[in-house]
């Protein structure tokens, strides 16, 4: 059958789908941190960000299967962290939005259209996951409480 994405496309869509599942795991592991320093709300709100990373990848990975194409599922570094507080997570969660961002937009300008319509959807969940982020902090950088944010992030 005809390949419809360039050797290059289906390298690009692997690499963000190893970012993705990464993004996942970094979650999960910033999850069961702020479960063991007690910040419980945090612990869910991580949990779904880490759900919603993995939902990102299955986006990718459908869209390969769309194109005749099986996205790899590759090795992941072990996430290694170390995190003393909630402002911590926001703050390395937030660069990993970042980074996960610049990389969504490398693709879309070395894209053909058919993948740009895909990227395009990325780009506005990750520019909309950076605007939360920044947010958090600011919120938290405000506080003397933070318990308080972190029952709001459990609602």
């Amino acid at each position: 059958m005809k390949k419809l994405l360039t050797p290059d496309e289906v390298e690009m869509i692997n690499k963000l789908g190893v970012e993705e599942l990464t993004a996942s795991q970094t979650y999960l592991h910033l999850s069961n941190t702020m479960k063991t320093i007690g910040f419980f709300g945090a612990e869910k709100f991580f949990m779904a960000e880490s759900n919603s990373e993995r939902e990102h990848y299955n986006k990718l990975e459908a869209f390969m299967n769309d194109m005749n194409e099986q996205i790899e599922v590759r090795t992941l570094q072990a996430v290694n962290i170390e995190i003393d507080d909630l402002m911590e997570a926001f703050e390395h969660a937030l660069e990993m939005e970042m980074n996960l961002l610049s990389q969504y937009e490398e693709a879309y300008k070395k894209s053909s259209p058919k993948l740009q319509a895909l990227i395009h959807h990325f780009l506005e969940i990750q520019t909309e996951a950076v605007g939360e982020y920044g947010d958090l902090i600011a919120r938290l950088s405000r506080t003397t409480e933070p318990i308080l944010i972190d029952q709001e992030l459990g609602k």
